[in-house]
């Protein structure tokens, strides 16, 4: 059995690096896809199921979450089954997720699907950039992750648009059912263009590190999401929330004495003492909340503030996504060239003042300036998530790109669920404080005026730590530049 990086030579007319790129950039897409394309349908899900948000927008929280608690498990199936074996049936189960919940009968089917739906999504988004990673050289990480950004915020500009079509002209079922055919096309080029690539070492299974943060998790997430109905001092609440913490807290200490042993931990928390990883991850954290958080927003005061149909509203957000896009790729190859900050630090800005503009719409804003504002929007969104995924792994050693990756994905995971869950919160407790009789539509906008401003300060927050990344720009060519992992191909 004998060690090699992957090989460089071309396959065919395309080098073997761009073949990989193609193909993964279908997993991504589908994962992103569905944080997406359902938060346009919330309006529709609310109505069908006849129940309010704090019930619906579980179809949102329990995809993400279930992402964020089975994404650390990526390196140990990716170890035992083979990256190319694992990707694969990570897309055949999140495609047969998808058609599960076109047939969900009721609310609680629809949740439950959707968890079977993000335990094949959440492998899909980590074992793409570890893949990338293996064959793209270290000077042209920027460039890969910028094209692989594009199949990302891609799927943020087809969702809105393509949700609010089979909305409004088909129906709810349509969002998932639409997964089907990709998936299929998915799983037949992995099947044909991807290489066989495992490690040689074994690792154990950390099933108590498993148990300890998926119930920490989904404790911490449960507080959260019912705050609003039962408040914040309601013995439930408090309950879970403190008992997620607590669990989360020994969830820590177990792996830090499995590190401490040399076993093989379920997270490796030492990775957060590599300096960019880890302000590369608070920056994540905190943008991500404000990123989906917005995403969630927007059709809620399009579609209940407006009277907007799914599919308008959906086209209306169209240009921010097509925006993202342009400059995600522009952005990779800057990153290559002046390196993070002096590509983050202005997207941020743009995104600060974005949002602070949006903290002052009211049902009588003129089309013509929120659409320059998610024009806006979008142009800072390209140049600041994608670059920060280049800084989290910029130092990391290549045999650890495979957990890094996985727990940059997790913390995105886990700073989606807690944006959605947070801010649907937020928007109820608002509304009931300052509810004014008669008028529940100006309620509804204060309350989410009252979103964008918190999303403000989250955003501020950003941008203070955006001055604390470092990151080396790597000048070096050929084999050099290509990570040296003990991998063997099959």
């Amino acid at each position: 059995m004998s060690f090699s990086a992957l090989p460089e030579k071309r396959q065919g007319l395309i080098e073997y690096k761009w073949i990989v790129a193609i193909v993964v950039i279908f997993g991504a897409f589908m994962s992103v896809l569905d944080q997406t394309i359902v938060n346009i349908a919330v309006p529709r899900l609310e109505s069908s199921f006849e129940t309010g948000l704090s019930s619906v927008q579980w179809v949102l929280t329990a995809y993400v979450l279930t992402q964020g608690v089975v994404t650390p498990t990526t390196a140990f199936f990716a170890n035992r089954l083979g990256t190319k074996r694992f990707y694969i049936i990570s897309l055949v189960l999140f495609t047969i997720g998808s058609a599960l919940c076109g047939l969900s009968w009721n609310l609680p089917a629809l949740i439950i699907f959707r968890i079977v739906q993000g335990i094949g999504g959440a492998f899909l988004f980590p074992l793409g950039i570890a893949q990338l990673y293996r064959v793209f050289p270290l000077e042209e990480r920027g460039v890969a992750t910028g094209v692989f950004g594009i199949a990302t915020l891609l799927a943020p500009a087809v969702g809105p648009t393509l949700g609010g079509y089979l909305i409004t002209y088909v129906n709810w079922p349509a969002i998932f059912y639409i997964n089907i055919p990709m998936g299929i096309i998915g799983v037949i080029l992995a099947l044909l263009l991807l290489k066989e690539v495992r490690d040689d070492v074994k690792v154990r299974f950390d099933l108590p590190g498993f148990i300890l943060v998926a119930a920490g998790l989904a404790a911490v997430l449960y507080a959260l999401s019912n705050a609003s109905v039962d408040g914040w001092t309601s013995i439930s609440v408090l309950s879970f929330l403190i008992g997620g913490m607590v669990l989360l807290g020994l969830f820590t200490i177990v792996e830090l004495i499995k590190i401490s042993r040399g076993e093989t931990p379920l997270v490796n928390l030492k990775l957060f003492a590599n300096g960019p990883f880890f302000i590369s991850n608070l920056t994540n954290v905190l943008i991500t909340f404000a990123f989906f958080g917005g995403l969630f927003l927007f059709p809620i005061y399009l579609q209940s503030m407006r009277g907007m149909s799914a599919f308008d509203s959906g086209l209306l957000l169209l240009p921010q996504a097509l925006a993202a896009i342009i400059t995600s790729f522009i952005g990779g190859r800057l990153v290559d060239r002046y390196g993070v900050r002096l590509v983050v630090i202005p997207g941020l800005v743009l995104l600060a003042f974005v949002t602070w503009q949006f903290a002052y719409v009211t049902p009588g804003t003129s089309y013509w300036w929120l659409q320059c504002l998610f024009i806006v929007r979008g142009l800072a969104l390209g140049v600041i998530i994608q670059p920060l995924s280049v800084s989290a792994l910029s130092d990391i050693r290549p045999q650890q790109l495979a957990q890094a990756s996985s727990l940059y994905s997790v913390i995105r995971f886990i700073s989606t669920s807690l944006g959605i869950a947070v801010l649907a919160t937020l928007i109820q407790t608002r509304m009931k404080v300052a509810f004014i009789p008669g008028q529940p539509k100006l309620s509804y906008m204060y309350a989410i005026q009252y979103d964008f401003w918190f999303c403000l300060w989250v955003v501020l927050g950003a941008i203070v730590l955006a001055f604390f990344i470092h990151y080396k720009r790597k000048q070096v060519s050929g084999q050099k530049g290509r990570a040296e992992l003990p991998l063997v191909e099959g």
